[in-house]
């Protein structure tokens, strides 16, 4: 082995060493920690700042649309800042933009300061997944960060009406900025120097094209990135208003809150299942189960809802979406010879999630939330259709000439 090879080899083992990698599962997590809490920021921003459902959707969805573009943009720039460095300031200033939405008063100043903190958690996501695709153990560091996300999340649930009986809205943004104390704290174990420096990558040329970075066929690739959209916004759509649908279904918050927080412990073990299964069944089969189990968690909520009813329908909801959303990002990992397609299923995906919320805040009818339902159910059976193509694509290029 030469010895440039054998210092590639211990930098990645280096790189693997258990406190780096759980100071990048802190800025990834911290990063997304408003998915987790949207259906209560949703619900805060009704009930605390007196937002109609149009603005509190729409505060949601903007975060989430400035965190998309943040991150898409941030392939550009990651891999050559200084990691710690730049973790640090952009942890400091996400503190102090959630701490900064405590003081403002009106609908814009709000919206504006919720666009910042997106634009601060896209650029904290993208530094903390550069930093665990470099390990040595990508997989298992990403599955590792996935069961991590899910389970600090289900905790935090559990606390949450703490934070919300307490200190209404101000709550929220402070359980917010925690996250980011925390991730802080970690920060000390973040390598100094940049991606690009530790994995001694070459500067590309604008000549630095691969011939043929896709395996399919141009349509089927535009309905598959189409599909990767359409399927987050009924995820997204639907997980940010559930809240409100126990709402109306005159379930109390403590009830909602041990629901939602049981389901992220369903979302881990629809993770754990997709992990499990991995190509054994293929793709098709598990991705379509678990649309199933979404859809029928659906159909369940829109008949007369109990506390059990709405438990058992958010927990087949999380399972299914956390099951299928490996598969569904793993078509376009199939077909990508380079990272870009990656790269731009991930902001379809983020993208997605901010779509849905803005979606389902202008179908919503006064305090009837049906139509949340009905965005989701349709979302998911155009993904289903919109996938086929992709498929058979997939099946005609793997066939020998």
């Amino acid at each position: 082995m030469s010895r440039s090879a054998t210092e590639s080899d211990k930098n990645r083992t280096g790189r693997d060493e258990w406190r780096e990698v759980l100071a990048s599962i802190l800025l990834a997590k911290t990063a997304v920690a408003t998915f987790a809490i949207a259906p209560f920021l949703v619900g805060a921003y009704i009930d605390h700042l007196n937002l109609s459902v149009g603005h509190a959707s729409r505060t949601l969805s903007v975060e989430i649309f400035a965190l998309a573009f943040s991150n898409a943009t941030a392939f550009f720039w990651v891999h050559r800042v200084a990691c710690r460095a730049w973790a640090q300031r952009l942890l400091l200033l996400l503190i102090a933009l959630n701490i900064g939405c405590v003081f403002v008063s009106d609908f814009a100043s709000l919206v504006a300061l919720r666009a910042l903190v997106g634009v601060v958690e896209g650029s904290l996501l993208a530094l903390g997944f550069g930093l665990l695709g470099i390990t040595r153990r990508p997989n298992r560091n990403f599955g590792l960060y996935f069961a991590v996300s899910l389970t600090v999340g289900a905790l935090n649930i559990r606390i949450l009406p703490l934070f919300l009986e307490s200190a209404g809205v101000t709550g929220l943004f402070v359980n917010l900025s925690l996250y980011a104390v925390i991730a802080l704290g970690g920060s000390i174990w973040i390598q100094r120097t940049s991606i690009a420096e530790r994995n001694e990558i070459p500067v590309a040329t604008a000549g630095d094209r691969p011939e043929s970075p896709f395996a399919i066929a141009t349509m089927p690739l535009l309905f598959l990135m189409v599909a990767n959209y359409v399927y987050f916004i009924g995820q997204g759509g639907t997980w940010s208003f559930l809240e409100r649908i126990g709402v109306q279904q005159a379930i109390d918050l403590t009830g909602i809150a041990s629901a939602l927080s049981l389901s992220m412990v369903a979302g881990v073990a629809g993770g754990a299942a997709a992990g499990f299964l991995d190509l054994k069944l293929g793709r098709v089969v598990p991705l379509l189960t678990a649309i199933a189990l979404s859809i029928a968690a659906m159909c369940l909520l829109l008949g007369g809802v109990t506390v059990a009813t709405f438990t058992l329908a958010a927990c087949m909801f999380n399972f299914g979406n956390n099951m299928g959303h490996p598969y569904v990002l793993g078509f376009a990992a199939k077909i990508d010879k380079s990272s870009r397609l990656t790269v731009l299923s991930g902001a379809l995906h983020t993208g997605g999630q901010a779509t849905g919320p803005l979606i389902a805040g202008l179908i919503v009818t006064g305090n009837d939330f049906t139509n949340v339902l009905w965005l989701g159910l349709a979302a998911f059976t155009a993904t289903v259709l919109l996938l086929l193509p992709v498929v058979v694509s997939m099946h005609a290029t793997a066939k020998p000439a």
